[in-house]
């Protein structure tokens, strides 16, 4: 089965999304994802949307914050092209891998808006692919679900140049969490790991140190979690941009990848990270 295409929500105006936000939320909260599509939006704009989803989403910013500790961000991927010589990546391969955003991270990012402020690329490249965690949690058995629940995780947020501190300690949370909007159980597990470095592992089973047999059976579906990301396309989405689209994306569900097929000089987005907490995820770090 063919990946799902997200269906953009055609606004005519910026207030249009304001009046009907309460069933833009209701969406949100079904699908883990909107796309606002047929106006341009300013980064102001962009800002009250953010954190008028946060007071229905209970993430910051929202109308408390008074848009005190923002954490936006610019992007246009030259950095991932330069650093990993991805510039001959098709429209149909993968230019960033799948991932679940700031794992390893005390305050992660459980949201964010983008907003492709240029795309001059050719329709249908750089798409990027989502996929919710709730729906790979069901694709597991009840006594797999059982064992992931007693699972709790430890979770280092790696060694990228751009993270300013190095982290002592990893982030321990359970590996089975219910998301607040959709009431749904996640499997907060992650697509890309390294056993080497022990970026993600099982750190304890049932609250007592695991045994060799939960190790391997924590792997075992940590690997079918990560094959699924990849190759099921049944659970797969994908969003495919155009300039001025406005994507409102549910970042504690959605692990996503960007396919390739453009220049840095085509594209760039604004981008708002939304949090759990005040602040931003970098403040925590230990």
């Amino acid at each position: 089965m063919p990946q799902k295409i997200i269906e953009p929500i055609i606004v005519d105006s910026f207030e249009s999304i304001v009046l009907n936000i309460d069933s833009h939320v209701d969406k949100f909260s079904q699908d883990a994802i909107v796309v606002f599509r047929g106006v341009p939006l300013s980064r102001e704009q962009q800002l009250i949307i953010t954190s008028l989803f946060g007071d229905r989403a209970g993430w910051f910013p929202n109308s408390t914050s008074q848009f005190k500790n923002v954490w936006s961000y610019e992007e246009n991927h030259s950095f991932t092209m330069e650093l990993y010589n991805k510039y001959d990546k098709t429209k149909d391969e993968i230019f960033l891998p799948w991932h679940l955003e700031h794992i390893g991270h005390e305050n992660p990012a459980i949201g964010a808006t983008w907003n492709m402020e240029k795309f001059t690329s050719e329709e249908g490249t750089g798409n990027t692919l989502f996929a919710n965690i709730c729906d790979i949690y069901d694709i597991f058995s009840p006594d797999e679900q059982a064992f992931l629940s007693k699972c709790r995780v430890g979770a280092f947020y790696g060694f990228a140049d751009d993270e300013i501190a190095e982290q002592k300690t990893p982030v321990i949370y359970d590996a089975v969490q219910v998301d607040k909007l959709s009431k749904r159980n996640a499997l907060r597990l992650s697509p890309v790991f390294d056993v080497q470095r022990k970026m993600f592992h099982l750190h304890s089973f049932d609250g007592i140190e695991p045994t060799f047999m939960e190790h391997e059976m924590f792997w075992k579906l940590s690997t079918r979690f990560t094959e699924s990301v990849y190759d099921n396309e049944n659970i797969q989405q994908v969003h495919v941009w155009k300039q001025h689209d406005l994507v409102v994306v549910n970042l504690f569900l959605m692990v996503h990848a960007v396919l390739g097929g453009f220049k840095s000089s085509d594209r760039f987005f604004h981008g708002y990270w939304a949090h759990a907490h005040e602040g931003s995820k970098y403040e925590n770090a230990q």
